[in-house]
Order: structure tokens, then C-alpha cells, then sequence
């Protein structure tokens, strides 16, 4: 059975080995580098401060347990922050998105949260690659006075700190990987370190804002804000009767909007297909239940809707690349 960890017990683990002298970690100038204990498992997390406003971080590691990080409030100064994982991932919650975010390699991640609650989960054996950084709202705004060309939810989250709360997932594309592979195999120490550090960081800022503006030209129509509300109301429909789902038609005669609005909606507010919201919902149901070891495979696939077990079956693998017998063996 894999441990679930708090984030309060990772903290009484890490003071137990920082006693202990098992622990690896110092600071060095503008760096902190800090080395997992085998504890907890493996790997490192870096970060380095660059201008005032821009905080980068790498992390190359692997958890032996369930981490589950909680916390309590995001500062109402937060920076905006930008993540891009090159390998594995993490399920989000946070009480200002209204709906969890799986983290996944090849994405990126754009937000700034303020003054919200959230619950970061993170699951054994897998590597995480991951980078990410923090830049200050005001300092994207002082880059150039064509402010304007941003689309609005960013300029909304720069004019007003504190209060906007915003979140966007994007495709890493091949530009940016090639400076993500770049700034973690950065071959540079001291300043040399520090001003290539800073000008890939800037690069990814340039090319994350030329996504964002070009993907803000291509959107469709953005949805009212009683449309916005019918999407969820659609998406607990849909969740809630999960074993026998109504059908597209039904789900929009339901929430009394038309086919067409039905699937931009989930597409806008949720980042995938109104099926594809059910099929993530299933398979994390289906994992939570055979961790119990109280049913079968084929009573697990019943349960969330399957009747057939071979299809069930794979569905799960496409889903964690482990057959569902794997989380009874585990759980």
C-alpha cells in the first residue's frame, strides 16, 4: 500500500533528516538547491532569484509516496506564475477554478490565484520534470507600452493585482521545449549563470505572450456569464449520474442550451470535451475504488458505467498506463 504524506508530515520527515545530516540543501547567493532525501524519494528542486520581480525554479525528482500539499490561502500579492512540465504531473484543486486541473507533461500552465485555498496531489513513481517561475504582474506591463495587445483576462490580472483570478493551459510547443532543455542543462556558474538564466526566462515570457495572443484571435465567441453557469450545472449532471450518463441532446435540453453551445462550453471552461470530462471523472472514480480492494474489476466497471470489462480495462490503461489490477495489488 503507497503512503499518503500531508504536507505537514513531508515537513516533520524533512526536519527528522535535516537533524540527521541526510539532507542536502544550501543557499548560494541568489540559489537554493535542496536534494530529496531517500525518505521521500529522489531528485532535486532548484530555485534561483534573478531581477527583483522573477523567481525561477527546476525540479528533477521522484516521490516515494503520495504527496498531498495543502495550502491555506494564496498571498493577494502572488505573482503571475508560469509552469511547464516535461515529465510527469499532479491533480490541482482550487476553490477559485470550481474545478480540479490534472497537471500533465507537454502542458504549460498560466495563472495567478489570489487569496485562494488549494490542494496540490501528487502521486509515487513518476519523474517529475518540471519548471517553472514567477514574475510580478507590473513587470510584463513595463516590457512595452502595446500593452493593449494582450487579451483581456491577462491585462485584468496586471491592472488589478490581487483581485483578477486567472488560469490558462496551453501546448508547450517546440520553441519553447528547446529552451526548456536549455535552461536545465544551463553549463554556466556565478554571473555567466545568472544573466542566461534570466534571458531564457525572458524568452519564454516572449513566447508564452505570442501564444496567448495568438490563440486570443482564434477563440470563439466567449460565453455569457448565465451560459457560464449552465456549463456547471451540466458538468454535476453529467458527474452525478455517471453510470448512465444522459446523452448529449438530453444534457443540453437539460441545462437549456443548444448542442453546438454545449461542447464549446466544456471546451472554454474546461479545457475538454463534454465525454472527455466524463472519462476522467470515471477512470479517477475507478482508481479510488479498487484501492479499496472491496470490489472487482468487473464490479469496478459496473459501477462507473461500464458494461463491458475488456473496454473498461481499456479505457483505465489508456488513462495510467497500468491495468486496473495494478491500484488492487497497490491500494
Amino acid at each position: 500500500m503507497v503512503r499518503v504524506l500531508t504536507g505537514n508530515e513531508v515537513c516533520e520527515i524533512l526536519e527528522e533528516c535535516r537533524a540527521n545530516g541526510d539532507v542536502t540543501d544550501y543557499a548560494e547567493g541568489p540559489e537554493q538547491f535542496f536534494e530529496l532525501p531517500s525518505q521521500l524519494g529522489q531528485g532535486y528542486w532548484r530555485t534561483t532569484q534573478l531581477r527583483p520581480g522573477i523567481q525561477l525554479s527546476m525540479a528533477d525528482l521522484e516521490k516515494r509516496q503520495t504527496h498531498v500539499h495543502a495550502i491555506q490561502q494564496h498571498s493577494q500579492t502572488m505573482p503571475l506564475t508560469l509552469s511547464y512540465y516535461l515529465s510527469g504531473g499532479c491533480v490541482v484543486e482550487n476553490d477559485g477554478i470550481k474545478t480540479s486541473i490534472e497537471e500533465v507533461a507537454g502542458k504549460s500552465y498560466l495563472y495567478c490565484l489570489p487569496n485562494t485555498a488549494e490542494l496540490e496531489r501528487y502521486e509515487p513513481r513518476q519523474r517529475i520534470r518540471k519548471i517553472s517561475f514567477q514574475v510580478l504582474p507590473e513587470l510584463i506591463q513595463a516590457f512595452s507600452e502595446e500593452f493593449y495587445e494582450l487579451p483581456t483576462d491577462i491585462k485584468q490580472v496586471i491592472e488589478q493585482p490581487g483581485k483578477a483570478i486567472f488560469h490558462h493551459t496551453s501546448t508547450i510547443t517546440p520553441p519553447q521545449q528547446q529552451v526548456l532543455q536549455q535552461i536545465f542543462r544551463c553549463p554556466f556558474q556565478g554571473i555567466t549563470r545568472q544573466v542566461y538564466l534570466e534571458a531564457k526566462v525572458l524568452e519564454l515570457i516572449a513566447l508564452q505572450l505570442d501564444q496567448l495572443i495568438a490563440s486570443s484571435r482564434k477563440a470563439p465567441n466567449r460565453l455569457a456569464a448565465n451560459d457560464i453557469d449552465r456549463i456547471y450545472q451540466a458538468r454535476e449532471i453529467l458527474l452525478r449520474n455517471m453510470a448512465q450518463p444522459p446523452s448529449l441532446s438530453e444534457l443540453a435540453r437539460l441545462v437549456q442550451l443548444n448542442e453546438r453551445k454545449l461542447k464549446q462550453g466544456f471546451r472554454q471552461v474546461f479545457g475538454t470535451t463534454v465525454f472527455g470530462c466524463l472519462y476522467n471523472h470515471r477512470m479517477h472514480q475507478a482508481k479510488e475504488l479498487l484501492k479499496t480492494g472491496q470490489l472487482s474489476v468487473q464490479e469496478t466497471a459496473r459501477c462507473i458505467g461500464y458494461a463491458s470489462r475488456t473496454s473498461f480495462v481499456a479505457a483505465f490503461k489508456k488513462k495510467f498506463q497500468v491495468s486496473p489490477s495494478h491500484f488492487q495489488k497497490s491500494g
